[in-house]
């Protein structure tokens, strides 16, 4: 399935993203990504949910975790994600 057909912006918040994860559930995607614009924190993990038409649902997406930590992957059951992570050490 093509989400849309050009690129479009999940986040445009202040300083880097990356390593964006993506995930189809529930009839929508769901992308969790690092994220350093917290000073104090290294790095953070954000996500936002995005509708198959494009939509951002969460611009800028919404603080999951903020310990200097990084996705290893993302699951879902049906019911509940699992974000796996892997912290700094």
């Amino acid at each position: 399935m093509v989400l849309i057909g050009r690129d479009f912006p999940i986040s445009t918040a202040y300083e880097a993203q990356y390593y964006p994860v993506v995930i189809f559930a529930n009839d929508q995607y769901y992308v969790f990504w690092e994220d350093y614009r917290l000073y104090y924190s290294d790095k953070s993990i954000y996500a936002a949910r995005v509708t198959t038409d494009g939509t951002v649902i969460d611009p800028d997406g919404k603080l999951i975790l903020s310990d200097r930590t990084v996705i290893a992957d993302i699951a879902f059951d049906g019911v509940n994600f699992l974000v796996a992570i892997q912290d700094s050490c």
